[in-house]
């Protein structure tokens, strides 16, 4: 299995601190799978002996990264099946991205005649959180579910480190370079296989496989949630500069991706709210009760939620009833969405979810706070992630604004409680999870 070596070997584990293989060879000193340097002018690397050749660590290891110039990738390949290597990691750029397909070609026959699968090249490499990392991002990525399928490495490392700043969990990574061997594809089966994953997200310039990528989606149990970059004429030719691989006609892909089930997003944020939203609370249901202190913001959920085709049920009348006698004075809505009006406070919030608390007319409810002058943001969270651990129910907020909903913002993500800034923003990540 890629995402299961027995051994690592680095192959071209440099002493220099700026190069790829130091920072790799560094990165893998942390983890739970032993590692090996490799490189033929050294003694040792990080304090570690050094060996000449990967033939040195048969039996040994099963993985081999390799960061060496792409000239030498060849004969790197043949010591490696003279190893017994299962799997070789090719970070090393050079090969059909840069119009060199005489290259990658001569490496994936040798790979091939040695039974050697072939990740890359020209990636970022591969990390099990809470295993080992094998990649040059140097960064702790949280342990978590979501498993995430990168074909470009650069991406890659921007997402990892916004997952770090967000403390997001993740569970695997996986930079797909140039797909010389092992697809997409290949990768989402080893994803999906592995029991922590909760859903996988893909950020794909193409697909090789077409008809084997939609058969793995339409069979798979968990959410496939895929960016596909490259939909007009200059993006499907930037990509072939890419990683070398051409990409296909956006309506086909938008076609074959919603026959097999699979979450097509339109951007990173889609594609990260997305899959934080399923892994948090899994499928929503298609029933948003939506509780506001502002109207503006309650129209506008209002018609994003009915645009993507989002049921808005009505009130019942026992709820009416109730909040009527709890909310004596106040013009409150009496209608989905419980509009509280500009002067709620967190007790008024409270006593909107405690109505709400045994009744079974809506699937999940959605927040929202604008900071008015006598609101209580953080007062107003603690009383949502109540509701939430109390009922079992899903509370997406939206806090609207920027200092005076902050320590909101903070004590609801600590709580595991998603919150959104923008109302667009919290259904296009809900729109899909029903």
């Amino acid at each position: 299995m890629l995402l299961s070596p027995t051994g690592l070997a680095v192959i071209g584990a440099s002493r220099e601190k700026q190069k790829v293989g130091h920072v790799i060879f560094k990165n893998l000193l942390k983890s739970k799978v032993k590692a090996y340097p490799v490189n033929n002018k050294a003694r040792s690397v990080l304090g570690a002996k050094c060996y000449k050749s990967i033939i040195e660590l048969k039996g040994l290891v099963s993985h081999a990264v390799i960061a060496v110039p792409a000239k030498f990738v060849p004969s790197v390949i043949e010591e490696c099946g003279a190893a017994k290597i299962k799997y070789a990691i090719i970070i090393s750029a050079g090969f059909s991205e840069t119009g060199n397909k005489k290259l990658e070609e001569e490496t994936n026959q040798i790979a091939k005649n040695h039974g050697i699968r072939i990740l890359g090249p020209n990636v970022l490499g591969i990390i099990k959180t809470g295993s080992y990392n094998a990649s040059f991002f140097e960064g702790e990525v949280t342990k978590g579910n979501i498993s995430f399928i990168s074909q470009s490495g650069a991406l890659g490392v921007g997402i990892l480190d916004y997952l770090i700043s967000k403390n997001i969990g993740l569970n695997n990574f996986i930079s797909v370079g140039n797909m010389s061997d092992l697809t997409i594809t290949d990768c989402l089966k080893e994803a999906i296989t592995d029991e922590k994953t909760s859903c996988v997200m893909i950020y794909a310039e193409s697909l090789k496989d077409g008809r084997e990528f939609m058969k793995t989606c339409k069979e798979s149990k968990k959410p496939i949630i895929i960016l596909k970059a490259g939909v007009t004429n200059e993006g499907a030719k930037a990509s072939s500069t890419h990683t070398g691989s051409l990409a296909g006609s956006n309506e086909i892909y938008t076609a074959a991706l919603k026959q097999c089930g699979a979450i097509r997003v339109q951007s990173l944020k889609e594609l990260l709210n997305t899959a934080i939203t399923y892994d948090k609370y899994g499928r929503l249901g298609n029933k948003a009760l939506v509780i506001t202190n502002a109207g503006g913001p309650g129209i506008l959920i209002t018609d994003a939620l009915i645009n993507n085709k989002i049921k808005m049920p009505e009130l019942n009348k026992k709820v009416i009833d109730k909040l009527n006698k709890e909310l004596t004075g106040v013009a409150w809505s009496k209608s989905n969405p419980l509009d509280l009006v500009g002067d709620a406070m967190a007790d008024r919030y409270a006593k909107a979810l405690d109505a709400i608390k045994k009744e079974d007319f809506y699937d999940y409810v959605i927040l929202i706070l604008t900071p008015q002058a006598m609101t209580e943001p953080l007062e107003t969270i603690k009383e949502a992630i109540k509701f939430h651990k109390e009922t079992g129910k899903p509370v997406i907020a939206c806090l609207i604004g920027g200092d005076k909903v902050k320590s909101a913002k903070e004590h609801a993500i600590k709580n595991g409680l998603i919150t959104y800034s923008d109302v667009n923003d919290l259904v296009n990540s809900i729109k899909n999870l029903d």
